[in-house]
Protein backbone atom coordinates (compact mmCIF):
# COMPACT_ATOMS: atom_id res chain seq x y z
CA UNK A 1 0.00 0.00 0.00
CA UNK A 2 1.13 3.42 -0.77
CA UNK A 3 3.02 5.65 1.83
CA UNK A 4 1.62 9.32 2.21
CA UNK A 5 3.40 11.99 2.92
CA UNK A 6 2.06 15.74 3.99
CA UNK A 7 3.91 18.10 1.53
CA UNK A 8 2.47 21.24 3.28
CA UNK A 9 0.27 22.26 6.55
CA UNK A 10 -1.20 25.57 7.51
CA UNK A 11 -3.76 27.11 9.60
CA UNK A 12 -5.12 29.74 10.23
CA UNK A 13 -4.95 31.85 13.89
CA UNK A 14 -7.83 31.11 16.26
CA UNK A 15 -10.65 33.45 16.66
CA UNK A 16 -12.53 33.51 20.10
CA UNK A 17 -16.11 32.76 20.05
CA UNK A 18 -17.68 36.14 18.71
CA UNK A 19 -14.39 37.45 18.44
CA UNK A 20 -12.47 38.69 15.26
CA UNK A 21 -13.59 36.21 13.02
CA UNK A 22 -17.19 36.43 13.41
CA UNK A 23 -17.74 38.29 10.04
CA UNK A 24 -15.65 36.29 7.84
CA UNK A 25 -17.80 33.23 6.43
CA UNK A 26 -16.48 29.52 6.89
CA UNK A 27 -15.84 29.27 3.35
CA UNK A 28 -13.61 32.16 2.96
CA UNK A 29 -11.80 30.69 5.57
CA UNK A 30 -11.30 27.37 4.15
CA UNK A 31 -10.41 29.30 0.77
CA UNK A 32 -7.62 31.01 2.36
CA UNK A 33 -5.60 27.65 3.63
CA UNK A 34 -6.41 26.11 0.59
CA UNK A 35 -4.63 28.50 -1.64
CA UNK A 36 -1.88 28.77 1.15
CA UNK A 37 -1.31 25.32 0.96
CA UNK A 38 -1.24 24.23 -2.49
CA UNK A 39 1.42 27.85 -2.51
CA UNK A 40 3.48 26.27 0.15
CA UNK A 41 3.70 22.60 -1.49
CA UNK A 42 4.52 24.52 -5.05
CA UNK A 43 1.62 22.56 -6.16
CA UNK A 44 -0.79 24.00 -8.61
CA UNK A 45 -5.15 24.05 -7.87
CA UNK A 46 -5.80 22.16 -10.70
CA UNK A 47 -3.03 19.33 -9.69
CA UNK A 48 -5.49 18.35 -6.70
CA UNK A 49 -7.39 15.67 -7.51
CA UNK A 50 -10.14 16.21 -4.40
CA UNK A 51 -10.90 17.97 -1.54
CA UNK A 52 -12.29 16.49 2.01
CA UNK A 53 -13.09 19.06 4.53
CA UNK A 54 -13.96 18.25 7.72
CA UNK A 55 -17.42 20.72 9.34
CA UNK A 56 -19.42 19.92 12.19
CA UNK A 57 -21.52 23.08 12.42
CA UNK A 58 -22.78 23.36 8.30
CA UNK A 59 -25.52 25.67 7.60
CA UNK A 60 -27.51 26.97 4.87
CA UNK A 61 -24.62 29.52 3.78
CA UNK A 62 -21.80 27.47 3.53
CA UNK A 63 -23.16 23.90 2.33
CA UNK A 64 -20.51 20.90 1.64
CA UNK A 65 -18.08 23.80 2.79
CA UNK A 66 -14.73 21.64 0.67
CA UNK A 67 -16.66 22.31 -2.50
CA UNK A 68 -17.55 25.62 -1.27
CA UNK A 69 -14.22 26.99 -0.08
CA UNK A 70 -12.20 25.40 -3.17
CA UNK A 71 -14.81 27.40 -5.76
CA UNK A 72 -14.48 30.60 -3.58
CA UNK A 73 -10.43 30.16 -3.59
CA UNK A 74 -10.83 30.59 -7.17
CA UNK A 75 -9.25 26.42 -8.10
CA UNK A 76 -11.03 24.96 -11.92
CA UNK A 77 -14.57 24.14 -11.18
CA UNK A 78 -13.90 20.54 -12.20
CA UNK A 79 -12.05 19.74 -8.80
CA UNK A 80 -14.57 17.68 -6.58
CA UNK A 81 -14.97 18.40 -2.54
CA UNK A 82 -16.75 16.75 -0.05
CA UNK A 83 -17.39 17.28 3.81
CA UNK A 84 -17.71 14.88 6.45
CA UNK A 85 -18.88 15.17 10.15
CA UNK A 86 -17.15 13.27 12.58
CA UNK A 87 -17.57 15.76 15.26
CA UNK A 88 -14.33 16.92 17.25
CA UNK A 89 -12.67 14.19 15.02
CA UNK A 90 -13.95 15.70 12.01
CA UNK A 91 -10.76 17.74 10.79
CA UNK A 92 -8.11 14.49 11.35
CA UNK A 93 -10.40 12.07 10.03
CA UNK A 94 -10.76 14.05 7.02
CA UNK A 95 -6.56 13.54 6.42
CA UNK A 96 -6.95 9.85 7.04
CA UNK A 97 -10.16 10.10 4.71
CA UNK A 98 -8.11 11.98 1.98
CA UNK A 99 -5.04 9.38 2.60
CA UNK A 100 -7.41 6.16 2.20
CA UNK A 101 -8.28 7.68 -1.40
CA UNK A 102 -4.91 8.04 -2.23
CA UNK A 103 -3.71 4.93 -0.95
CA UNK A 104 -6.55 2.88 -3.26
CA UNK A 105 -5.07 4.28 -5.80
CA UNK A 106 -8.76 7.10 -5.86
CA UNK A 107 -6.41 9.92 -6.07
CA UNK A 108 -3.19 11.20 -6.39
CA UNK A 109 -3.32 14.56 -4.75
CA UNK A 110 -5.75 15.56 -1.83
CA UNK A 111 -6.30 18.52 0.10
CA UNK A 112 -7.80 17.85 3.38
CA UNK A 113 -8.73 19.50 6.60
CA UNK A 114 -11.18 21.47 8.95
CA UNK A 115 -13.11 24.47 8.98
CA UNK A 116 -15.41 25.79 11.65
CA UNK A 117 -17.12 29.35 12.42
CA UNK A 118 -18.58 28.33 15.12
CA UNK A 119 -19.63 31.92 15.80
CA UNK A 120 -22.17 31.88 12.37
CA UNK A 121 -23.64 28.78 13.60
CA UNK A 122 -27.25 28.67 13.03
CA UNK A 123 -29.81 29.34 15.53
CA UNK A 124 -32.96 26.93 13.45
CA UNK A 125 -36.16 26.24 13.83
CA UNK A 126 -37.16 22.21 13.78
CA UNK A 127 -38.68 21.73 10.08
CA UNK A 128 -41.61 19.44 11.88
CA UNK A 129 -43.29 22.64 13.52
CA UNK A 130 -43.17 24.58 9.96
CA UNK A 131 -43.17 22.67 7.20
CA UNK A 132 -47.19 21.54 7.40
CA UNK A 133 -47.71 25.63 6.75
CA UNK A 134 -44.49 26.86 4.22
CA UNK A 135 -44.53 27.30 0.81
CA UNK A 136 -46.77 26.00 -1.98
CA UNK A 137 -46.27 29.66 -3.95
CA UNK A 138 -44.01 31.91 -5.82
CA UNK A 139 -41.89 34.28 -4.10
CA UNK A 140 -40.57 37.42 -5.64
CA UNK A 141 -36.99 37.02 -5.06
CA UNK A 142 -37.02 33.42 -4.71
CA UNK A 143 -38.92 31.77 -7.76
CA UNK A 144 -41.24 29.13 -6.59
CA UNK A 145 -40.94 27.45 -3.46
CA UNK A 146 -42.60 23.78 -2.94
CA UNK A 147 -44.49 22.93 -0.37
CA UNK A 148 -42.65 22.45 3.41
CA UNK A 149 -39.90 25.07 1.87
CA UNK A 150 -39.26 28.53 1.48
CA UNK A 151 -39.02 31.06 4.69
CA UNK A 152 -41.99 32.35 7.11
CA UNK A 153 -41.49 34.56 9.78
CA UNK A 154 -43.24 32.76 12.67
CA UNK A 155 -43.69 33.27 16.26
CA UNK A 156 -43.91 30.95 19.26
CA UNK A 157 -42.18 28.13 17.64
CA UNK A 158 -38.59 26.49 19.14
CA UNK A 159 -35.84 28.18 18.05
CA UNK A 160 -32.35 26.00 18.68
CA UNK A 161 -29.01 27.17 18.89
CA UNK A 162 -27.27 24.72 16.54
CA UNK A 163 -24.14 24.40 19.19
CA UNK A 164 -26.45 23.43 22.46
CA UNK A 165 -28.47 21.22 20.33
CA UNK A 166 -25.89 19.35 18.94
CA UNK A 167 -24.78 18.37 22.23
CA UNK A 168 -28.07 16.78 23.43
CA UNK A 169 -28.57 14.88 20.35
CA UNK A 170 -24.99 13.49 19.67
CA UNK A 171 -26.08 10.35 21.28
CA UNK A 172 -30.08 8.93 21.19
CA UNK A 173 -32.11 10.35 23.92
CA UNK A 174 -33.53 7.71 24.25
CA UNK A 175 -30.93 5.31 24.77
CA UNK A 176 -28.53 7.20 27.02
CA UNK A 177 -30.58 10.20 28.50
CA UNK A 178 -30.34 13.71 27.86
CA UNK A 179 -26.60 14.87 28.07
CA UNK A 180 -26.85 18.39 28.12
CA UNK A 181 -23.59 18.76 27.54
CA UNK A 182 -19.87 17.48 26.42
CA UNK A 183 -18.64 18.45 30.53
CA UNK A 184 -21.05 15.57 31.73
CA UNK A 185 -18.48 12.74 30.59
CA UNK A 186 -15.80 14.69 31.30
CA UNK A 187 -17.39 14.69 34.83
CA UNK A 188 -17.71 11.37 34.52
CA UNK A 189 -14.07 10.83 33.78
CA UNK A 190 -13.39 12.92 36.88
CA UNK A 191 -14.88 10.49 38.77
CA UNK A 192 -13.94 7.17 37.35
CA UNK A 193 -10.04 8.12 37.40
CA UNK A 194 -9.98 10.15 40.33
CA UNK A 195 -9.06 13.49 38.92
CA UNK A 196 -8.83 15.99 41.42
CA UNK A 197 -10.23 20.12 40.94
CA UNK A 198 -6.75 20.79 41.95
CA UNK A 199 -4.83 18.39 39.39
CA UNK A 200 -7.32 20.24 36.74
CA UNK A 201 -7.07 23.80 37.43
CA UNK A 202 -3.03 23.46 37.46
CA UNK A 203 -3.23 21.64 34.12
CA UNK A 204 -5.18 24.48 32.72
CA UNK A 205 -3.10 26.84 34.20
CA UNK A 206 0.06 25.02 32.64
CA UNK A 207 -2.09 25.25 29.07
CA UNK A 208 -2.36 28.56 29.23
CA UNK A 209 1.48 29.21 30.13
CA UNK A 210 2.47 26.90 27.21
CA UNK A 211 0.36 28.73 24.24
CA UNK A 212 1.37 32.21 25.17
CA UNK A 213 5.10 31.21 25.46
CA UNK A 214 4.55 29.53 22.46
CA UNK A 215 3.26 32.84 20.78
CA UNK A 216 5.61 34.55 22.51
CA UNK A 217 8.32 32.80 21.01
CA UNK A 218 7.15 33.20 17.48
CA UNK A 219 6.44 29.36 17.17
CA UNK A 220 3.20 29.57 15.43
CA UNK A 221 4.00 31.92 12.54
CA UNK A 222 5.32 29.25 10.34
CA UNK A 223 2.66 27.79 10.74
CA UNK A 224 -0.09 30.02 10.28
CA UNK A 225 -1.53 33.05 7.60
CA UNK A 226 -2.97 35.78 8.23
CA UNK A 227 -6.48 36.23 8.00
CA UNK A 228 -8.15 39.23 6.31
CA UNK A 229 -10.90 41.57 8.35
CA UNK A 230 -13.58 43.29 7.35
CA UNK A 231 -13.15 47.01 7.81
CA UNK A 232 -14.63 48.41 10.90
CA UNK A 233 -13.99 51.20 12.83
CA UNK A 234 -11.21 50.86 15.50
CA UNK A 235 -10.59 47.70 13.92
CA UNK A 236 -7.31 45.41 12.91
CA UNK A 237 -7.24 44.52 8.86
CA UNK A 238 -5.97 41.36 9.91
CA UNK A 239 -5.68 38.54 12.35
CA UNK A 240 -2.42 37.82 12.80
CA UNK A 241 -2.31 35.54 16.20
CA UNK A 242 -4.22 33.06 18.03
CA UNK A 243 -7.08 35.17 20.10
CA UNK A 244 -8.19 32.43 23.14
CA UNK A 245 -4.87 32.20 25.47
CA UNK A 246 -4.95 34.29 28.02
CA UNK A 247 -2.63 36.38 29.93
CA UNK A 248 -1.74 36.24 34.03
CA UNK A 249 -3.92 32.64 34.52
CA UNK A 250 -3.18 31.42 37.95
CA UNK A 251 -4.06 28.15 39.71
CA UNK A 252 -5.38 30.98 42.69
CA UNK A 253 -7.30 32.55 39.98
CA UNK A 254 -8.95 29.34 38.46
CA UNK A 255 -9.58 27.92 42.01
CA UNK A 256 -12.07 30.65 42.45
CA UNK A 257 -14.23 29.93 39.67
CA UNK A 258 -17.40 27.60 40.15
CA UNK A 259 -17.98 25.10 39.31
CA UNK A 260 -20.56 24.48 35.99
CA UNK A 261 -22.35 21.31 38.07
CA UNK A 262 -22.75 21.66 41.97
CA UNK A 263 -20.88 17.99 42.84
CA UNK A 264 -18.57 18.41 39.66
CA UNK A 265 -14.82 19.69 38.89
CA UNK A 266 -15.21 21.61 35.82
CA UNK A 267 -15.32 25.21 35.38
CA UNK A 268 -14.72 27.77 32.62
CA UNK A 269 -11.16 28.02 33.21
CA UNK A 270 -10.17 23.97 33.26
CA UNK A 271 -12.57 23.47 29.93
CA UNK A 272 -11.95 24.22 26.22
CA UNK A 273 -13.70 27.05 24.24
CA UNK A 274 -15.72 27.35 21.65
CA UNK A 275 -13.86 28.86 18.20
CA UNK A 276 -13.57 30.00 14.61
CA UNK A 277 -11.00 28.92 12.59
CA UNK A 278 -9.50 26.97 9.46
CA UNK A 279 -6.38 24.54 8.34
CA UNK A 280 -5.41 22.16 5.65
CA UNK A 281 -3.18 19.83 4.72
CA UNK A 282 -1.95 18.43 1.49
CA UNK A 283 -1.54 14.73 0.87
CA UNK A 284 0.36 12.99 -1.80
CA UNK A 285 2.66 9.36 -1.95
CA UNK A 286 5.83 9.52 -0.86
CA UNK A 287 7.22 8.31 -4.48
CA UNK A 288 6.08 11.48 -6.01
CA UNK A 289 7.50 14.21 -3.58
CA UNK A 290 10.25 14.84 -5.31
CA UNK A 291 8.61 16.12 -7.88
CA UNK A 292 7.12 19.16 -5.82
CA UNK A 293 10.95 20.21 -5.14
CA UNK A 294 9.60 20.86 -1.24
CA UNK A 295 10.75 18.88 2.12
CA UNK A 296 7.86 17.26 3.22
CA UNK A 297 6.19 17.41 6.77
CA UNK A 298 6.08 14.00 7.37
CA UNK A 299 4.61 10.72 6.60
CA UNK A 300 1.69 9.14 7.57
CA UNK A 301 2.35 6.17 9.79
CA UNK A 302 -1.25 4.67 10.90
CA UNK A 303 -4.37 6.10 12.08
CA UNK A 304 -7.61 4.21 13.93
CA UNK A 305 -10.98 5.51 15.12
CA UNK A 306 -12.43 4.01 18.24
CA UNK A 307 -15.58 4.37 20.00
CA UNK A 308 -17.08 4.15 23.64
CA UNK A 309 -20.26 4.89 25.53
CA UNK A 310 -20.83 8.52 24.45
CA UNK A 311 -21.97 8.73 28.39
CA UNK A 312 -18.32 8.55 29.22
CA UNK A 313 -16.22 9.01 25.83
CA UNK A 314 -13.20 9.90 27.00
CA UNK A 315 -12.24 6.08 26.59
CA UNK A 316 -12.72 6.47 22.80
CA UNK A 317 -8.85 7.96 23.18
CA UNK A 318 -6.40 5.38 24.43
CA UNK A 319 -8.57 2.88 22.54
CA UNK A 320 -7.90 4.35 19.37
CA UNK A 321 -4.31 4.93 20.22
CA UNK A 322 -3.97 1.70 21.04
CA UNK A 323 -5.20 0.62 17.82
CA UNK A 324 -2.82 3.27 15.66
CA UNK A 325 0.20 2.17 17.84
CA UNK A 326 -0.32 -1.32 17.07
CA UNK A 327 -1.08 -0.58 13.61
CA UNK A 328 2.08 0.96 13.43
CA UNK A 329 4.38 -1.40 15.51
CA UNK A 330 5.01 0.88 17.71
CA UNK A 331 4.66 1.72 22.04
CA UNK A 332 3.65 4.82 23.61
CA UNK A 333 7.58 5.43 24.51
CA UNK A 334 8.43 5.38 21.08
CA UNK A 335 6.58 8.56 20.63
CA UNK A 336 8.27 11.96 20.65
CA UNK A 337 5.56 14.28 20.86
CA UNK A 338 1.82 13.75 21.49
CA UNK A 339 -1.55 16.22 21.25
CA UNK A 340 -3.85 15.04 23.14
CA UNK A 341 -6.76 17.59 22.18
CA UNK A 342 -7.81 19.42 25.38
CA UNK A 343 -11.90 19.01 25.52
CA UNK A 344 -11.09 19.19 29.20
CA UNK A 345 -8.82 18.87 31.82
CA UNK A 346 -10.49 16.37 33.47
CA UNK A 347 -10.85 14.35 30.13
CA UNK A 348 -6.86 14.88 29.36
CA UNK A 349 -5.80 13.84 32.80
CA UNK A 350 -7.72 10.59 32.32
CA UNK A 351 -6.51 9.42 29.19
CA UNK A 352 -2.81 10.35 29.99
CA UNK A 353 -3.44 7.79 32.93
CA UNK A 354 -5.48 4.72 30.50
CA UNK A 355 -2.61 5.10 28.30
CA UNK A 356 0.05 5.08 30.68
CA UNK A 357 2.28 7.90 30.61
CA UNK A 358 4.27 9.26 32.95
CA UNK A 359 4.08 12.71 35.41
CA UNK A 360 7.46 13.44 33.29
CA UNK A 361 6.59 12.26 29.94
CA UNK A 362 3.24 14.10 30.16
CA UNK A 363 5.47 17.40 31.06
CA UNK A 364 8.10 16.55 28.62
CA UNK A 365 6.21 15.57 25.36
CA UNK A 366 2.06 16.37 25.78
CA UNK A 367 0.68 19.79 24.13
CA UNK A 368 4.01 21.51 24.68
CA UNK A 369 2.65 24.56 22.64
CA UNK A 370 -0.84 24.45 24.77
CA UNK A 371 -4.15 22.81 23.15
CA UNK A 372 -8.39 23.12 23.73
CA UNK A 373 -8.17 25.00 26.65
CA UNK A 374 -5.16 27.71 25.59
CA UNK A 375 -5.52 27.83 22.31
CA UNK A 376 -9.65 26.89 21.75
CA UNK A 377 -11.40 24.22 19.85
CA UNK A 378 -12.96 25.52 16.55
CA UNK A 379 -14.68 21.46 16.58
CA UNK A 380 -14.01 20.26 13.08
CA UNK A 381 -10.83 22.39 12.44
CA UNK A 382 -9.05 21.39 15.95
CA UNK A 383 -8.07 17.94 14.65
CA UNK A 384 -6.21 19.84 11.63
CA UNK A 385 -5.03 22.11 13.55
CA UNK A 386 -3.14 20.37 16.22
CA UNK A 387 -1.39 18.14 13.34
CA UNK A 388 -0.28 20.82 11.30
CA UNK A 389 1.32 22.24 14.66
CA UNK A 390 2.54 18.73 15.87
CA UNK A 391 4.55 18.64 12.05
CA UNK A 392 6.21 22.39 13.11
CA UNK A 393 7.48 21.12 16.34
CA UNK A 394 8.44 17.88 15.34
CA UNK A 395 10.68 19.74 12.57
CA UNK A 396 11.95 22.54 15.51
CA UNK A 397 13.02 19.64 17.52
CA UNK A 398 13.70 16.95 14.76
CA UNK A 399 11.68 14.81 16.24
CA UNK A 400 11.02 11.54 14.84
CA UNK A 401 7.41 10.14 15.70
CA UNK A 402 4.62 11.99 16.66
CA UNK A 403 1.07 11.68 17.72
CA UNK A 404 -2.32 13.40 17.83
CA UNK A 405 -5.28 11.91 19.05
CA UNK A 406 -9.15 13.88 19.84
CA UNK A 407 -12.09 12.30 20.99
CA UNK A 408 -15.25 13.57 20.35
CA UNK A 409 -19.37 13.95 20.74
CA UNK A 410 -21.18 10.72 20.50
CA UNK A 411 -18.51 8.86 22.10
CA UNK A 412 -15.74 8.50 19.66
CA UNK A 413 -12.41 8.71 19.19
CA UNK A 414 -8.81 8.77 16.80
CA UNK A 415 -5.34 8.71 16.59
CA UNK A 416 -2.40 9.25 13.77
CA UNK A 417 1.13 8.01 13.84
CA UNK A 418 3.21 10.39 12.06
CA UNK A 419 6.94 10.40 11.52
CA UNK A 420 9.69 12.57 9.88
Amino acid sequence: MKKIAITAGVRTPIGKYLGALREVPAHELGALVLNQVVERAQVKPAQVDDVVMGQSYQNGESVNIARMSLLAAGWPVEIPGVTLDRRCLSGLDAVCFGAMKIMSDCAEIVAAGGVESMSRAEFYIPGEFIKWGAGGKKDPKWGFMPRGHGALGMWGLPLFDRIQRARVMSQPVERFGELNSMMTWAEAAAREENITREQADNWAMLSQQKALKAIEQGKFKEETVRVPLPPGKNTPDTLNDDEPPRKGVTTEKLAKLATVYPDGICTAGNSSTENDGAAALLLMPVEKVSECGVEPLGEIVSFAVAAADPRLTYPAVPASVEKALAKAGLGIKDIDLIEIQEAFSAQVLADTKLMGLSEEEMQEKVNVNGSGISLGHPIAATGAMRLVTLLYEMKRRNASHGLVTICGGGGQGIAMVVKR
